[in-house]
């Protein structure tokens, strides 16, 4: 009878390894670290505005980092916003699928600054949160919702300005009738308010999304 406790004993520990061998290398949500907002950027005298800048860092199961892992940004459902056509840095943009992709480093990390605008000319039609969907290796990690300072942009191919001011004024003042807009969720706390209006203000004050995709076009919608 002590034998086959042992063995059972065995087989269990073996068991607990290979399942610990099979989740190596694969992503876990839980213990990456992604954004749950992101910000889409103009630029300002051809370079792209920081503040969109974000980070994703990859770990498994074990919470070790992967290398090498590649991470897609992946925006085909966030109808109310476009992309342009210029990328920040080593990412990689593929316009047909709407996605913007990159490579972890040895730590797991991969950064991004994604250029955009939206195609809000005031109360138009778009998602609500979590429209984009943040993929390692395959594996959705999270599904961010996705703000454009620039509402307009890409309507107007111009930067941030009050015309846009007054397309958010537009998302605000129907929130009744037609629901929350994350585009215009600028402080990221899941609703539109005062506070959102402030990071409007900072932002265009800033001037550094003040023209569009310098000088280049955005994907076509």
């Amino acid at each position: 009878m002590t034998g086959l406790v042992r063995k059972a004993s065995l087989f269990s520990a073996v068991g607990l390894v290979v399942a610990s061998a099979a989740l190596a290398n694969v992503p876990s949500p839980a213990n990456s670290t992604k954004p749950a907002y992101i910000d889409v950027v103009g630029s300002l005298s051809g370079t792209a505005d920081p503040g969109g800048a974000f980070t994703v860092i990859v770990r498994d199961f074990g919470g070790t980092p992967i290398a090498n892992s590649q991470v897609v940004i992946d925006f085909l459902n966030c109808t109310d916003i476009n992309l342009c056509t210029a990328v920040v840095g080593a990412s990689v943009l593929d316009c047909p699928t709407r996605t913007v992709r990159g490579f972890t480093d040895g730590t797991g990390t991969v950064s991004f600054n994604i250029m955009g605008a939206g195609k809000n000319s005031g109360n138009a039609a778009g998602p609500a949160g979590g429209c984009a969907n943040i993929l390692a290796d395959g594996v959705s990690l999270f599904h961010p919702t996705v703000t454009a300072y620039d509402e307009n942009g890409a309507l107007t191919q111009n930067g941030v300005g009050a015309s846009d001011l007054s397309a958010w004024v537009s998302d605000f003042g129907h929130l009744g009738s037609s629901g929350y807009k994350g585009r215009s969720d600028f402080n990221h706390d899941g609703a539109l308010g005062a506070g959102d209006l402030s990071f409007w203000v900072s932002r265009f004050g800033s001037g550094k999304s003040a023209s569009g995709c310098f000088g280049v076009s955005y994907c076509t919608p």
